[in-house]
């Protein structure tokens, strides 16, 4: 039985994400991690309105003239430990304070070189909904504000949503990416509440840009059943890639799965030859990341293995042929986020309970991070069978054994 036990768990998965983040950088800082550059952090100044009538049409627009409107810094908000700009009124309290259910809040963004721009993102710390707009046209929004394109009133309601001590990270819109230019553009962001009576809310964004999104670090290892898996690291979850394409010795091989894939295996590897593996991704922008990031590895494979026993590693939850941080932030992503599933949900009950939550994730980082216990037979270096076969797991499909 696989149990995910959402309710209780979402603070902790949000604080666990984080601390897998920190690990990471502090794991791969030697080995030139990509790492995005900071546009706007939480605590800028921002000019705001406050929802208590409909603001001008053109209020998102980088013409409107916002003279009139406050000042403050991000988070806007009340009830929480987060605001650094207090709405003390927005909550209703009878008769004497009727709140209001919406803010509005504008800040310049100044591009000085658009070609260093390969990526960018919005990031958001929100209670309870938000719709934000570059340059007047649709950026991104909360899934609690509805369809996009669908606008929303000064008094329109957003569904309920649980905020976090980090930022959900959104992708600019196609329409939004079309306007931005070097120079000034502005960032306009509607915040809304889910009534008039909530005891919080919260509005805090980011924006950060990569000047390089091209996948790094790649590594070829020789499988015991034949063939060699290749591996690489991703700069951006997921990846803002077109296709991915694979070379052996300068030869097409074929694509992985899918162009968020980050594994690739080449069953039919010939033997006695020096062999060397290229990835070429292609983002979405066109940048061939050949030229940007070359990605390649080599490996000399000996003769002909023998095909051991079908079995799996434990904690390998995503198949790559090691156990390590990924499989930590993989597990997480597929409980909380719905993104990927594990071959083998084995390898991804990390104690060997016979289910799949969140204290799997929790027993690898102690494990990787704390000197805790290993996982359980078969281990995390030999593959090898499920000591249980009756606990209820799927059978396993494992690709690195």
């Amino acid at each position: 039985m696989i149990s995910m036990n959402r309710n209780g768990c979402l603070l902790a998965l949000a604080a666990l994400l984080s601390f897998l983040q920190i690990a990471a950088v502090n794991r791969l800082e030697a080995q030139d991690l990509p790492e995005p550059t900071l546009l706007i952090d939480e605590g800028e100044e921002y000019t705001y309105l406050k929802g208590t009538e409909p603001p001008p049409d053109d209020w998102n627009t980088l013409e409107f003239d916002d003279f009139e409107w406050e000042i403050g810094a991000s988070g806007f908000g009340y009830g929480d430990v987060d605001d650094n700009t207090i709405l003390d009124d927005m909550q209703q309290i009878l008769p004497d304070q009727p709140g209001y259910l919406s803010v509005y809040i504008r800040k310049f963004i100044n591009i000085d070189d658009l070609n260093a721009i390969n990526f960018i993102q919005l990031g958001m710390r929100y209670d309870d909904g938000f719709i934000a707009y570059l340059n007047g046209v649709e950026l991104a929004r909360s899934a609690s504000m509805g369809a996009a394109g669908i606008p929303a009133n000064f008094d329109t309601t957003a569904g309920d949503h649980e905020s976090t001590p980090t930022p959900d990270w959104f992708s600019f819109s196609a329409d939004a990416l079309d306007t931005l230019q070097e120079g000034e553009n502005i960032l306009a962001i509607e915040g809304h509440n889910t009534n008039l009576t909530s005891s919080d809310f919260t509005l805090i964004p980011y924006v950060r840009y990569y000047d390089n999104v091209c996948p790094y670090r790649m590594t070829c290892t020789e499988r015991n059943s034949g063939g060699v898996r290749l591996v690489w690291y991703n700069t951006v979850t997921p990846p803002p890639y077109e296709s991915i394409e694979v070379y052996r010795n300068g030869e097409f091989l074929g694509n992985p799965s899918s162009p968020r894939s980050r594994i690739f295996t080449d069953r039919d590897a010939p033997v006695g030859v020096d062999l060397v593996y290229e990835v070429i991704a292609r983002t979405l922008n066109g940048t061939n990341c050949s030229e940007e990031n070359p990605l390649s590895c080599t490996i000399f494979l000996e003769g002909e293995k023998v095909v051991p026993i079908t079995g799996f590693r434990r904690g390998d939850a995503d198949d790559s042929g090691g156990v390590n941080l990924t499989d930590g932030i993989f597990i997480l992503s597929w409980l909380f986020r719905a993104e990927g599933s594990p071959a083998c949900q084995d390898s991804a009950d990390a104690d060997d309970d016979g289910s799949i939550n969140l204290t799997d994730a929790v027993f690898l980082l102690v494990f990787l991070f704390q000197a805790g216990p290993p996982p359980p037979p078969p281990g995390i270096q030999n593959c090898g069978a499920d000591g249980d076969p009756t606990d209820g797991l799927a059978d396993c499909v494992y690709e690195s054994c």
